[in-house]
């Protein structure tokens, strides 16, 4: 009994190891942090065209890394930096700030903590003490959807944007309320296991218990072989 349960502990820690090997990490954690403050500080004041001679200067570099992530993540973050470039210099400011929230939240090292922190930083906004009016509550849900539509569905969002709409003609308060019951109903941000560290776990798991099977079967033949050893010398 001693083995089998040495055995069916050892089948969980190779069963752990693929999960970790297989999950989905792509891209590289480069920080943007620095780059994006300096843009964000030439825009606010109003050096339009050094801001833009500055994204050109490292937008290959940009695009080289959008490409290393998931092909949701790149098309959502090609079109994020598309919007910056495209746009007009007083919309600059607040593109620029949902190209830097995405490339901080794709960062592969915490990418499901950032997902949850986002959750959980806009809902804190919504609380009574929050000093943001409805506005300022449209722009920043507007900053983060981009980063959260690479976690979540169009479809799980869309009560909160519904809401948000109702702002100015309802209830703000209640409004709010109801905001943070539809965050709530949002899943949690957890790792996802791929096809194929799924197939790894239910081969070693089924391997195990066959094995584990096989060994208590072999030990009470051999116990029953035991007993009636002498049972047979005794009649013969």
């Amino acid at each position: 009994m001693g083995r089998a349960i040495l055995i069916l502990l050892c089948s969980v820690i190779f069963t752990l190891t693929p999960m970790n090997k297989h999950l989905y990490l792509s891209g590289h954690s480069e920080d943007w942090t620095v780059f994006f403050l300096q843009y964000k500080l030439l825009i606010q004041d109003g050096k339009y065209e050094l801001a833009s001679k500055a994204l050109n200067n490292r937008r290959t570099e940009l695009e080289n890394y959008l490409e290393s992530l998931s092909p949701q993540k790149e098309e959502i973050g090609k079109e994020l930096l598309q919007s910056v470039v495209t746009s007009e210099q007083g919309a600059n400011s607040a593109d620029a700030d949902r190209l830097f929230i995405f490339i901080e939240t794709v960062n592969p090292t915490n990418y499901l903590e950032n997902i949850n922190n986002l959750v959980f930083n806009y809902k804190k906004n919504l609380d009574a003490d929050s000093y943001l009016t409805d506005e300022e509550l449209q722009n920043e849900w507007e900053k983060v959807v981009p980063s959260l539509l690479t976690y979540y569905s169009y479809e799980q969002l869309i009560p909160i944007g519904e809401q948000l709409s109702q702002l100015s003609d309802g209830d703000s308060y209640q409004i709010r309320e109801t905001m943070a019951v539809e965050l709530d109903q949002l899943p949690e941000a957890l790792p996802a296991l791929s096809g194929e560290a799924l197939l790894w776990t239910v081969l070693l798991i089924g391997g195990t218990i066959l094995i584990t099977l096989a060994y208590v079967a072999a030990r009470k033949y051999q116990a029953i072989a035991i007993v009636k050893g002498p049972i047979k010398r005794e009649n013969s």
